[in-house]
């Protein structure tokens, strides 16, 4: 996610995403558990989908579109798939995957997509983003695919993250 640094004379300004993420355990927290992150499910709808999950409302602090893509990928889920259709494995596999990526990313000092305060381009080698799609999958050898979706773009592999029903 993009950060910006501001100045208020009388402290922070009242703001949902700032609150939100104050008051959440970090996802590279020992705190963050698969029980925390259950929670996530259990107060989901029916329609929500995996990226919505996992990027919108702010629900896991400083996740969001870019780093979305390699979690799902890592985990083997398609980001149009039904979070309620998800089985106990896979949202074992998903915060596993959550963990593990987002460790990488941070270890790797953010994602080649991005540079830092000094141009510095990040670490991480994106799996899948706007300088992968077209190219071939990393585990099966199909083409990347690239779809608007949820106001943003999905890049995934259609072999390695079919959708599933239960």
């Amino acid at each position: 996610m993009y950060g910006f640094i501001s100045a208020y004379p009388d402290g922070v300004i009242d703001n949902k995403y700032y609150t939100i993420s104050r008051e959440s355990i970090s996802p590279l927290s020992d705190a963050y558990t698969e029980a925390e992150f259950e929670k996530l499910f259990a107060s989901a709808k029916k329609t929500l989908t995996a990226k919505a999950l996992l990027a919108t409302e702010q629900r896991i602090p400083g996740v969001g579109n870019g780093v979305t893509q390699d979690i799902l990928f890592n985990a083997g889920i398609h980001p149009k798939q039904k979070v309620i259709d998800l089985s106990d494995g896979q949202k074992g596999v998903l915060f596993k995957s959550l963990k593990d990526t987002l460790m990488a990313m941070t270890s790797g000092r953010g994602r080649d997509t991005q540079t830092d305060l000094y141009g510095n381009e990040g670490g991480y080698k994106t799996i899948l983003s706007s300088k992968t799609w077209k190219n071939p999958c990393p585990r099966c050898g199909s083409v990347i695919v690239k779809e608007a979706y949820l106001g943003g773009s999905v890049y995934y592999c259609p072999e390695c993250q079919k959708i599933r029903k239960i």
